[in-house]
C-alpha cells in the first residue's frame, strides 16, 4: 500500500515526465553558449585579420578587413605594378586570319614507265633546280638506243649510195626521196629515244624542298604516277578574306605582320602582293593574297593570325591594354600617385597588340596600375611592388593575400571577415572619392543590356567567354560593380 495519496502520486508522474523537457532546455543553453563563443571567435578573428588584435601590432588597424594599409596607420598599402605612359607610333589594324601557302609547289610525276633503281633525297631535303631527285631503270632504252644508231648508220649508208646513183642518172628522184625519208625517220626516233632515255633521271624543277616523297626503292612506276612534292618557301602567301566594307581600306603594298602559334611574341613581316577584283557573292568578301617573309622558320599550311596596318597615329600616348580596368562599364585605369590609387576615365584610340591609344585621360610620365588594379579603388594606399625588398612587419604572415592582390585577385579573406567594405579592395562604402562596389560604375544586373555592355568590354580586352562568366559570377557574389539581382 503507497503511503501517497492519489495526488502525491500524480504530482509525481508530472515531474518524471518533464525531466526529459528540462535536459532538452539545459542542452539547448550550453549549445547556445557555445555558439556564441564561437561567434565571439570569429568576430576576434575577423578582428585580427583586419588588424585590429594585438597580434598585429595595433595600430589604427585595417578598416573592414582589407589589405595592410588599406585603411591607412597599419602598413604601406597594397603592393601593385605599374607601367610608365609613353608616347610611340601605333597603328590602326584591320585583323583576319589565314593559311600560309607556298608560291610556288608542284607533283614532280613520272614521265616513263620502269622500277625506281636510285633515290637521291628525302623528305626536308633542299634541293637545287636540274638536281637529281631519283632514276628510273633505263638499261632497256639504252639497249633500243644502240639498235637505232645501227639503223641510222644503215640509213645514211643507203642514202649517200642513192644520191650517188641519182647523180649518175641510174635511179629515180623518187628512189632517192624514199631512202632520205628512211634516214629522216632512224634520226629522228634516236632523238626520241634519248629524250625518253633523259627521263629516266627525275629531277628537281625549281629551288625548294622535298615536302613528300611518294615511291620507293625498286618499286615500279608507270608513266605519270607522282613521285615528289618540292615547295618553295620563299616568298611564302596568305589568302584572307576581307569584308566588302573594308575594301577601301587595302592596297597594293600595304605593310601587314603575321603570327603564328608555333612562335608566340614573333611577328613576321608581310605585304599586300594581290587584291582580287570580283567581291565573293555568297560572302560579300574580296580575297587579298599578303606576300610573306618566313625568315626560315614559316611553313606552308600554318594558321596565322594577320594585322594590316590600314593607318598610323605618330608620338601617341600609350599604355599597355593590361592596365585597363576589366570589371568597369567604362574605360578606366588607375594611376600610382604619391602612394595612393587613382581612378581616372580615359578615352581610348587604337590598338596594337597589348598596347592601346589614350587620347585623353593621362599624360607621358605618370604611371598606370598594370597588375593588381582589381584589388585597389579610389584613395587606397599602394605601393609599387618592385621597389619593396621584403614584406614589412605589418605584411608577415600576409603572403597569400599580398600575392592574390599582385596577381589581380582579392584575397580569400577580402568580403568574408571584415564586412562589405572588403568586398571591394578595403575600401569602405562611402569613402571619399569612391562609389558603390569599390569605385565601379554600378552594374544593374537585371538589366540584360548593361550586363551585355560589360561582356563587350570584357571580350574586347581579351577575355574568352568562360572567362568572362567566371568574372561576372565573382562579382555578383563579391557585390563588386553594382546592385545584385533580385532572387
Amino acid at each position: 500500500m503507497s503511503l501517497l495519496g492519489p495526488g502525491s502520486a500524480r504530482r509525481r508522474a508530472r515531474t518524471v515526465s518533464a525531466l526529459p523537457l528540462l535536459l532538452l532546455v539545459l542542452l539547448g543553453a550550453l549549445l547556445a553558449a557555445g555558439c556564441g563563443d564561437a561567434g565571439a571567435d570569429a568576430g576576434g578573428g575577423g578582428e585580427r585579420q583586419g588588424g585590429r588584435g594585438p597580434e598585429r601590432g595595433g595600430g589604427g588597424g585595417f578598416p573592414g578587413g582589407g589589405f595592410p594599409g588599406a585603411g591607412g596607420g597599419g602598413g604601406a598599402g597594397i603592393p601593385v605594378e605599374v607601367a610608365e605612359v609613353v608616347r610611340r607610333d601605333i597603328s590602326d589594324l584591320l585583323q583576319t586570319t589565314g593559311t600560309l601557302e607556298a608560291e610556288q609547289e608542284v607533283d614532280v610525276v613520272a614521265r616513263i614507265a620502269g622500277p625506281i633503281v636510285e633515290l637521291r633525297v628525302e623528305e626536308g631535303d633542299r634541293v637545287r633546280a636540274g638536281g637529281l631527285l631519283a632514276r628510273i631503270d633505263d638499261r632497256e632504252l639504252r639497249a633500243q638506243l644502240e639498235i637505232l644508231r645501227v639503223a641510222v648508220d644503215e640509213a645514211r649508208a643507203n642514202h649517200e649510195r642513192a644520191q650517188a646513183s641519182f647523180e649518175a642518172q641510174i635511179i629515180s628522184k623518187e628512189t632517192l626521196d624514199q631512202t632520205s625519208a628512211r634516214f629522216e625517220s632512224a634520226t629522228a626516233q634516236i632523238r626520241g629515244t634519248e629524250i625518253q632515255l633523259g627521263y629516266t633521271q627525275v629531277l628537281a624543277p625549281f629551288d625548294g624542298l622535298v615536302i613528300e616523297r611518294a615511291v620507293k626503292l625498286q618499286e615500279f612506276v608507270q608513266n605519270g604516277v607522282r613521285l615528289f612534292r618540292v615547295s618553295d618557301f620563299d616568298p611564302l602567301l596568305c589568302p584572307v578574306q576581307i569584308p566588302e566594307k573594308d575594301l577601301g581600306r587595302i592596297r597594293l603594298g600595304q605593310s601587314a605582320y603575321l603570327t603564328v602559334e608555333a612562335f608566340p611574341g614573333d611577328r613576321f613581316a608581310a605585304s599586300v602582293l594581290r587584291i582580287n577584283p570580283v567581291v565573293e557573292r555568297g560572302s560579300g568578301t574580296v580575297k587579298v593574297t599578303l606576300a610573306v617573309r618566313g625568315e626560315g622558320r614559316l611553313r606552308p599550311g600554318m594558321f596565322a593570325s594577320v594585322h594590316l596596318r590600314t593607318d598610323i597615329h605618330q608620338d601617341a600616348v600609350v599604355i599597355p591594354k593590361r592596365a585597363l580596368v576589366l570589371e568597369s562599364i567604362g574605360d578606366t585605369v588607375y594611376v600610382l600617385e604619391d602612394g595612393v590609387a587613382r581612378r581616372r576615365e580615359v578615352s581610348l584610340g587604337y590598338d596594337e597588340a597589348d598596347l592601346v591609344e589614350v587620347i585623353s585621360g593621362l599624360q607621358p610620365g605618370e604611371r598606370v596600375i598594370v597588375v593588381g588594379q582589381d584589388s585597389v579603388s579610389e584613395g587606397t594606399p599602394a605601393y609599387e611592388l618592385a621597389a619593396r625588398v621584403g614584406p614589412t612587419a605589418a605584411q608577415r604572415g600576409e603572403g597569400a593575400q599580398a600575392d592574390a592582390a599582385v596577381g589581380g585577385e582579392p584575397p580569400a579573406s577580402a568580403g568574408t571577415s571584415g564586412g562589405p567594405g572588403a568586398r571591394a579592395g578595403g575600401q569602405q562604402p562611402g569613402a571619399p572619392g569612391g562609389s558603390p562596389g569599390g569605385g565601379f560604375r554600378e552594374i544593374d544586373w537585371n538589366d540584360p543590356a548593361a550586363v551585355e555592355r560589360v561582356k563587350a568590354m570584357m571580350r574586347q580586352r581579351g577575355l574568352t567567354d568562360s572567362q568572362i562568366e567566371e568574372r561576372l559570377e565573382r562579382m555578383k557574389a563579391m557585390g563588386t560593380g553594382g546592385r545584385p539581382g533580385r532572387s
